[in-house]
C-alpha cells in the first residue's frame, strides 16, 4: 500500500472525534441502537475467537487499538501539526504537507499496520457490518492521497476561506447521518444486504453531500465515496446503486 501523509486524518481526530462532547454529539441514543452495538459487539469477539481459533484475538486488537493515540504520540510532535493546521492557508499549504509527510508516514506504518492485522483477524469482509465511521484501515492511504493531492487542494476547493473547517466538521456530519444505520439494516452483516438495506447507505451518502455542500465544500464527499464505494461494490448494493 502507498502509505502517504495522514496528518489531516490524525489531526482532524485531534480536533474533532476526541474534542468535547457539544449538545448536538451529546444526544441520548435510542434504546434501539444502543442494543444494535451491543449485539454488534458480541458478535465482533464471537467472530475474533472463531475466525482465528483463539478467544484472545479480540482483547489484543483492542489493546492495539487503545495504544495506537500513544504510539502516534511518540513518532512527532502532535501540538505542532494542529499549530500548523490551524494556519494553513494557500501560502503555508505546500511547506505543511510536504514537512509532515515522512514522519506521519513511519507513524502510519508502525502504529496503524499492526492494528489493521490483528482486526484482519477478526473478520472476513462478507462478515463486515456498516457502521457511522466505517473507515476500515486498509483505506487510510487512500484518504490520504486524496487529501494530499496538490498539497491539500481538495480542502481548498470553492475558493474556501476556512479550508480545514469542512473537514473537520466532516466526522461529525458522517455520525449525524449514519446515527441510525445500524438499527435500521438490523445490523445484518454486509454479505447479508439487500435493496432496503442499500437504500439506507444510499439515503446516508445524500444526507453527507447536503451537510458538506452547505459548509461550503461538497467536493469532500469525496472523503465518504472511499468508503462508501467499497462497500457499494462487495456487496449487493452493486445491483440497486449506480456509482457516479
Amino acid at each position: 500500500m502507498n502509505l502517504l501523509l495522514i496528518v489531516t486524518v490524525i489531526v482532524a481526530i485531534a480536533k474533532g472525534c476526541l474534542s468535547a462532547p457539544t449538545e448536538d454529539s451529546d444526544e441520548r441514543e435510542s434504546l434501539q441502537e444502543l442494543e444494535a452495538v451491543r449485539r454488534l459487539r458480541k458478535t465482533l469477539e464471537d467472530s475474533c475467537e472463531s475466525n482465528s481459533g483463539s478467544n484472545a484475538t479480540y482483547g489484543d486488537m483492542m489493546e492495539a487499538v487503545a495504544d495506537t493515540p500513544a504510539c502516534f504520540g511518540s513518532k512527532f510532535d502532535l501540538e505542532e501539526l494542529v499549530d500548523g493546521w490551524n494556519r494553513l492557508s494557500n501560502a503555508t499549504r505546500e511547506q505543511y504537507f510536504t514537512k509532515n509527510c515522512p514522519v506521519v508516514k513511519q507513524g502510519v506504518q508502525e502504529c496503524l499496520v499492526p492494528v489493521e492485522a490483528k482486526g484482519r483477524l477478526c473478520m472476513t469482509s462478507e462478515a463486515q457490518r456498516v457502521e457511522w465511521p466505517d473507515f476500515p484501515m486498509y483505506l487510510l492511504p487512500k484518504v490520504v492521497d486524496l487529501l494530499c493531492e496538490g498539497h491539500g487542494e481538495i480542502l481548498f476547493a470553492n475558493n474556501s476561506q476556512s479550508p480545514t473547517k469542512c473537514f473537520e466538521n466532516y466526522f461529525t456530519y458522517m455520525k449525524q447521518c449514519m446515527r441510525n444505520f445500524v438499527s435500521e439494516t438490523n445490523a445484518k452483516p454486509r454479505g447479508e444486504f439487500a435493496e432496503v438495506e442499500c437504500r439506507v447507505l444510499e439515503r446516508s451518502r445524500r444526507c453527507v453531500i447536503d451537510k458538506l455542500t452547505n459548509c461550503g465544500n461538497g467536493e469532500l464527499i469525496k472523503v465518504f465515496d472511499l468508503p462508501y464505494r467499497s462497500v457499494v461494490e462487495q456487496t449487493a448494493c452493486s445491483n440497486f446503486i449506480k456509482l457516479e
